[in-house]
């Protein structure tokens, strides 16, 4: 179903049908699963108060995306990449075609900073712990 540009409506149904997908997904679908438990309805809350700030500038979404994903396992290209195919998908099925190449374009943005900052975190991590290793053994 094609809707009119980018509105509420159209983000709720984008986040709902994305979000579908992503719990029956065998790579993403665990991850969520063990993130989000029984709090999906806050979770798509939460979701659409983003999509509804990055798209609409309502700023009505409240939270650290970045915090929030260095918090779960380490994530990597595998999990954006199939998370951003399962975004193209839904946006092309949900928007019409300026609306979903907008939507894709913010999306494989917020992907490659969140990805950036993961390695550069976990990175950081191990080799901190690799000199704290060095200078215990030296």
């Amino acid at each position: 179903m094609q809707m009119p540009p980018t509105t509420d409506l159209q983000i709720e149904t984008l986040v709902n049908s994305f979000y579908n997908k992503v719990r029956a997904d065998c790579l993403l679908g665990p991850i969520f699963e063990a993130a989000i438990e029984d709090n999906w309805d806050a979770h798509l809350a939460k979701m659409r108060a983003f999509w509804s700030t990055v798209m609409l500038a309502s700023r009505t979404y409240k939270g650290n995306p970045m915090i929030t994903h260095l918090l779960l396992p380490r994530l990597s290209r595998e999990h954006f990449g199939r998370w951003l195919e399962l975004w193209r998908e839904t946006t092309s099925e949900i928007c019409d075609e300026p609306a979903a190449a907008l939507f894709r374009q913010k999306a494989a943005l917020i992907a490659e900073r969140l990805l950036q900052t993961i390695d550069l975190h976990h990175d950081g991590i191990f080799a901190q712990a690799a000199l704290q290793r060095q200078m215990e053994t030296a």
